[in-house]
């Protein structure tokens, strides 16, 4: 996924807090381990003492969505729904149903191409550095009716939460393309509830930007998804809105003289071939990660125009290495080499 950083500087201590004077307020940091990545909360104030409360309130939500939302994790309800696949009701708690079903709003609004129960090929696709070759055409062909929206049925309960059921043995939900995004806005919530006007936040290469950053506003780096981790392909300022970046580089093998990466088209249950990368700047973390996904699987004009019929906009590079935006975003992006010039640091 492409990536964005502070102006100041690379935020890469971890368990670490610092403050930076920005004028006549300062930017308190810190960063740590959340939800399978790295997660940072910066808050700006003119009392750096009162920006601790809303850093532990912000990674409180990131630990209860990693609790609740890891498919990974055996614990979870998440994979509680998963073991019981094909075999009825499971209840679940209301932020997991909250996120499903904002995952599978998002599969329909996407015609599929977004889909949360991709995770039935999580163990034939493996990006880990262990596969050496694509999983066999037979174990796909088998596996891929598994991949269906339509059979993740929720209903409401008594009470709080909800019930959710997969349809089919062998179905499995996964929200590693949502859950950060949930997280991000649900913490952009609590910080606002919380008195914060002014904050950034960032899991992996998911952002959220409220307010400005002292006197200027926020500045983010999108990464060339074919250069190193510190060449910038563009910059933007932005404030009141979320990125979320979906690239072929970071999660990916080469084998037979073919690029398999992890952005895995739910159609075909193969890598989508039509993008390096889709960056989207939408008003909410979750339409920017539900967007990522569906534009850089479905690529070129035809994505921008589904980011921009969401009210959102994208910035998209092409398989061929072409590069095309919205033109909400044309006439603010900063291309190298004054993105470079510009602070923003890609990471």
């Amino acid at each position: 996924m492409l990536c964005f950083e502070l102006k100041d500087r690379a935020v890469t201590a971890v368990l670490a807090a610092l403050a930076l004077a920005v004028g006549p307020v300062a930017l308190v940091t810190e960063t740590r381990p959340a939800m399978g990545s790295v997660a940072t909360v910066t808050i700006v104030t003119a009392e750096p003492s009162r920006a601790a409360p809303g850093i532990e309130a912000a990674f409180g939500v990131f630990a209860r969505v990693d609790a609740t939302m890891n498919e990974w994790r055996p614990d979870s309800p998440l994979s509680t729904l998963n073991a019981r696949a094909g075999r009825g009701w499971v209840a679940l708690p209301g932020e997991l149903c909250e996120a499903l079903a904002l995952a599978k709003a998002g599969a329909e609004r996407t015609g599929g191409l977004f889909d949360p129960t991709w995770a039935a090929l999580s163990d034939l696709w493996r990006f880990d550095g262990t596969a050496a070759a694509p999983p066999p055409d037979a174990l796909l062909r088998a596996r891929c009716p598994l991949v269906d929206h339509r059979g993740l049925e929720l209903r409401p309960r008594a009470g709080r939460g909800c019930e959710a059921r997969l349809a089919r043995a062998g179905m499995r939900v996964g929200l590693g393309g949502l859950a950060k995004g949930w997280a991000l806005d649900a913490a952009a919530r609590t910080l606002r509830f919380l008195g914060y006007r002014d904050f950034l936040l960032q899991a992996g290469g998911d952002l959220y930007a409220a307010g400005r950053r002292g006197e200027e506003p926020w500045h983010v780096a999108i990464r060339d998804p074919r250069g190193g981790p510190l060449d910038a392909m563009a910059a933007l300022d932005v404030s009141d809105r979320a990125f979320s970046t979906t690239g072929d580089y970071e999660h990916a093998f080469d084998a037979g003289g073919t690029r398999y990466h992890h952005v895995i088209d739910p159609r075909t249950c193969r890598p989508a071939p039509a993008s390096r990368a889709a960056t989207i700047l939408a008003r909410t973390a979750v339409d920017a990660e539900i967007l990522g996904k569906a534009v850089f699987i479905e690529g070129g004009a035809a994505g921008i125009a589904r980011a921009e019929a969401w009210g959102a906009a994208a910035v998209v590079v092409t398989g061929d290495g072409g590069v095309i935006a919205s033109d909400a975003l044309r006439a603010r992006l900063r291309t190298a080499p004054d993105a470079a010039r510009s602070g923003a640091a890609p990471r």
